[in-house]
């Protein structure tokens, strides 16, 4: 069992008083063959669920609370039925 870091790069749109942007966005999975974290995602929840491909999502870590990250993230606690923390 060997742990890595995986990072998956997401595009989509970032708003914050008053203005929007496009961003591109790192989204770090951190784990082994089984059971991974996954920090920040955001935009494409797709891609994301391809990089963890069938493993356990024990939690979900998110660094802030920008409106790229919140709606992704919701998903993903649904779908894995994890935890989700701000730290």
């Amino acid at each position: 069992m060997t742990e890595a870091i995986e990072r998956v790069v997401t595009h989509g749109t970032f708003s914050l008083d008053g203005g929007t942007w496009e961003v591109d966005n790192n989204v770090w999975i951190i784990g082994d063959n089984k059971h991974v974290t996954i920090i920040d995602p955001a935009h494409d929840v797709d891609k994301i669920a391809t990089k963890v491909a069938g493993r356990t999502v024990e939690k979900i870590l998110l660094t802030h609370a920008h409106d790229d990250h919140i709606p992704v993230s919701y998903t993903h606690l649904r779908a894995h039925e994890t935890s989700l923390h701000l730290v």
